[in-house]
């Protein structure tokens, strides 16, 4: 396979993270998600280079590309004490980390604006898994232990965040899928069928030469 960047915005519960890993091990590349690029923006463990030994990081590209960022970034930028200008910084300092893996091989990139940030890139695919609601409040029952109004205000309240962080650093609409190449329901193709789906895909959006 051509080298290609897949994007992955998801609803909160969808089974987004799940498509995306699968994905990853079927294709046999790397699944970097949200977590893992909160782990590289702790100062503190980038500067011990602790994250270089973390098991989700150690095996991929990701502690390298960070630590040449985070080298680039001065010090009094990612310690900012100023809340707004520290999401600012960390989200330019995260941006730079995804461009620079885009460049280095094919991965599958899970939120982060990715679609966005990589949006004029030729090797990219960006999709959105979402599901209706009873769907993931039924996944999500089988991790959150919370009655069920506290549990649809949680999934609720998670996608506001999602779609508010997504505004901000974008300007656009995290729910308009003119924003992403490709569109799943989850409840109606599960997660091996999305995995599948947009791996047929890749196959046409991306013929072997």
């Amino acid at each position: 396979m051509r080298k290609v960047v897949i994007t992955l915005a998801r609803q909160h519960c969808s089974g987004g993270l799940k498509v995306g890993k699968r994905l990853a091990e079927e294709l046999g590349i790397c699944c970097y998600d949200s977590e893992m690029f909160r782990l590289v923006s702790d100062d503190q463990a980038m500067h011990d280079n602790r994250v270089a030994h973390d098991a989700r990081i150690k095996d991929t590209h990701l502690f390298d590309v960070a630590k040449e960022t985070f080298d680039e970034h001065p010090d009094d930028e990612l310690l900012e004490k100023d809340e707004l200008l520290l999401m600012k910084n960390m989200f330019e300092y995260q941006s730079d980390i995804i461009r620079k893996l885009a460049d280095q091989e094919s991965c599958v990139i899970v939120g982060r604006c990715a679609n966005h940030i990589l949006k004029d890139r030729e090797d990219t695919l960006s999709v959105f898994i979402h599901a209706p609601m009873d769907f993931r409040l039924r996944r999500a029952s089988s991790i959150h232990n919370l009655p069920e109004k506290e549990l649809e205000l949680y999934v609720r309240n998670t996608d506001e965040r999602r779609a508010s962080y997504y505004h901000i650093y974008t300007g656009g609409n995290w729910l308009d899928t003119t924003n992403y190449e490709l569109s799943l329901d989850a409840s109606r193709f599960g997660i091996r069928g999305c995995a599948e789906m947009i791996q047929k895909y890749l196959k046409i959006r991306f013929p072997e030469e």
